[in-house]
């Protein structure tokens, strides 16, 4: 069988799949790069009608209270205190779907499987998992709407 892809379709969803973006963030004081990954339909289609049918906001909304939040936080970490509980839980779980891994300071990149990512954010203090969910959120837009990829159609 040829290596060749199968078509435009198959190397979108290739394409997709294996897209990464290292997302730079502190945390305790320390600089953190996070390794990001869009959210497989699998688990982002049923995580946005969440949002749609219970806190009637799309993931372009959830985003925005994500970046408004962080804007509000003055540098520190988000008070999710103040965030409906729904929402933090449902944003925190786009966090563990979007999590691939991390960069160390030295370049090496540390993969990690979704219980690894779910027992971080289930660590996370403040509003951490949920600057991070809004970031894999924000990815998983992007790539379904394909904005990213050089050459594809409303490619930047």
């Amino acid at each position: 069988m040829s290596d060749k892809p199968k078509g435009t379709l198959y190397e979108m969803c290739v394409r997709g799949d294996d897209y990464r973006e290292e997302y730079e963030f502190e945390m305790f004081g320390e600089e953190i790069t996070a390794l990001m990954k869009p959210i497989k339909d699998k688990k982002f289609l049923p995580l946005t009608a969440y949002l749609k049918e219970h806190l009637d906001i799309d993931e372009e909304e959830a985003v925005e209270k994500v970046e408004e939040a962080k804007e509000e936080s003055d540098g520190e970490t988000i008070d999710i205190s103040k965030m409906d509980e729904d929402f933090v839980t449902s944003i925190q779980n786009a966090a563990v779907y979007g999590i691939a891994g991390s960069v160390e300071d030295d370049g090496e990149i540390i993969e990690y499987t979704e219980d690894e990512a779910r027992k971080m954010v289930d660590k996370m203090i403040g509003g951490y998992s949920v600057e991070l969910g809004g970031k894999a959120l924000e990815i998983s837009g992007n790539v379904r709407d394909v904005k990213k990829f050089p050459g594809s159609r409303g490619g930047q």
